[in-house]
C-alpha cells in the first residue's frame, strides 16, 4: 500500500503484519489499544524529533510509521503542515491511489530513475 508520509512516498505491504512484528521496535507501546488520536500524536511526534535532531526518518522507519497510520486509522496520509509559529500541525487524509502514484513516478523521476518501492525512501514533489 502506498502511503505519504509528510513529503516521503513508501510501500508498505501488509502493513497490520509489519505492525505486528515491529511495534516494540517503534517504542509506542502496544498498538492495539491506540486510538487515532494517539497513533497521530506519537508519530507526529517522532517526525518533529527527528526533524530536528536526524534530518527524517530513514524508509524503514517511515514504513513503520505508515503501518501503524494505516492499521488504526485507515489513512493513506499524514501530512504535516507548517504554522505561522514554527510548530507543525499533523493532517490525517486519504488521497486516492492514482495520485500517489503520480507522486512516486515523479519522485523517481526526480532521482533519475525508475520506481522501486521498498528499497529507499522517495520524496514527493513540492
Amino acid at each position: 500500500m502506498l502511503f505519504l508520509l509528510n513529503d516521503q512516498i513508501v510501500d508498505v505491504d501488509i502493513p497490520e503484519m509489519r505492525l505486528e512484528r515491529r511495534w516494540r521496535r517503534m517504542g509506542c507501546g502496544k498498538p492495539h489499544a491506540f486510538r487515532a488520536k494517539d497513533v497521530v500524536n506519537f508519530v507526529h511526534a517522532r517526525l518533529e524529533q527527528a526533524r530536528f535532531f536526524v534530518r527524517g526518518v530513514d524508509y524503514q522507519e517511515a514504513c513503520d510509521l505508515a503501518s501503524l497510520i494505516i492499521a488504526r486509522t485507515g489513512a493513506n496520509s499524514l501530512i504535516l503542515r507548517q504554522a505561522e509559529d514554527g510548530s507543525t500541525e499533523p493532517q490525517l487524509k486519504i488521497i486516492p491511489h492514482q495520485v500517489l502514484e503520480v507522486y512516486a513516478r515523479g519522485a523517481a523521476n526526480d532521482e533519475g530513475s525508475a520506481p522501486q518501492f521498498g528499497t529507499e525512501p522517495r520524496r514527493a514533489l513540492s
